[in-house]
């Protein structure tokens, strides 16, 4: 009983408590719903794509790692937003805190500036010192404390003690959105140089390579069709073989492709590896008909 609580846990308890923080609303029944009609998406391609139970099997794996890292991704995509646009709901702090306007004050000038998912969590900080009667430092650490951000942790932890030992919040204020800004410019520099490069790796693993093979297995079949005594035909175990190479050659490239960019992130590397088979399992067969159709 114990072991099936924890598979529970980490299989549906953990996604529906990252889409309920993403602001997302899906019941139990809904997302064992979702797993369900994914994990027969390569069931229903078989019937149309000659696939051997070994390639069906690992569409399988990929689909449903992938279905159950998505929530996650979706959590951590929310955290990099809101820390990417930080440094921007600082600067209106700044100059709200020089002209005068107490932390507060401050705080709501950011919630009205609308800047994406920043005015989300301060409106969150004020409606707990509003309604729930908290201070200033129970309502942003709890709040800080449920978003899973570091750097609102630091912005938390600077702003209380500054809240404290009063003076100049300001120039603390400057100190830290510099920092993060060059933080994040850095951040984006590097994943586009890197991710500059493993574009080429992708469209050529993932599309050329495989298209290339289907043009050949085209080719190889019509030349059968033609001249079956001197070329043998091309059978369908033939066919569900290379569909089976390049499944696990684009599925091996999708695991490892992530890490240069995202790190050890296996909801992230699951997702790639299911997506980069399926491209490259559609590129190969899609080729494949097409020359038998062409040439026939």
């Amino acid at each position: 009983m114990e072991l099936l609580k924890k598979i529970y846990k980490l299989t549906i308890g953990r996604n529906l408590y990252y889409l309920r923080k993403c602001g997302i609303g899906v019941s139990e029944k809904a997302f064992i719903a979702i797993i369900s009609l994914t994990l027969l998406i390569p069931i229903v391609v078989s019937h149309f794509i000659p696939l051997s139970l070994k390639s069906i099997f690992l569409m399988e794996v990929a689909y449903f790692f992938g279905v159950l890292g998505t929530p996650q991704l979706l959590y951590e995509s929310k955290v990099e937003k809101f820390e990417k646009n930080l440094p921007k709901a600082l600067y209106t702090m700044i100059l709200s805190l020089e002209s005068g306007r107490s932390l507060m004050e401050s705080l709501e000038e950011v919630v009205n500036s609308g800047i994406p998912e920043v005015d989300v969590v301060f409106a969150r900080v004020i409606l707990l010192m509003r309604d729930q009667k908290l201070s200033f430092e129970e309502a942003i650490f709890s709040v800080a404390n449920s978003l899973d951000s570091e750097k609102f942790k630091l912005l938390a932890g600077l702003l209380v003690e500054g809240r404290r030992a009063g003076g100049d919040l300001s120039d603390t204020l400057k100190t830290l959105a510099k920092t993060l800004e060059d933080f994040e410019f850095i951040k984006g520099q590097l994943l586009s140089t890197t991710a500059q490069g493993l574009a080429v790796g992708i469209v050529i693993l993932c599309l050329v390579l495989p298209a290339t093979a289907g043009i050949i297995g085209g080719f190889s079949g019509t030349l059968s069709a033609m001249a079956p005594e001197r070329f043998p035909p091309v059978t369908e175990e033939q066919i569900s073989k290379a569909l089976e190479i390049i499944q696990i050659g684009t599925g091996i490239f999708g695991l490892l492709v992530v890490i240069p960019l995202f790190g050890l992130k296996l909801n992230r590397m699951a997702l790639a590896s299911g997506l980069f088979m399926t491209i490259g399992l559609v590129a190969f067969y899609v080729l494949y008909m097409g020359m038998q159709m062409m040439f026939s």
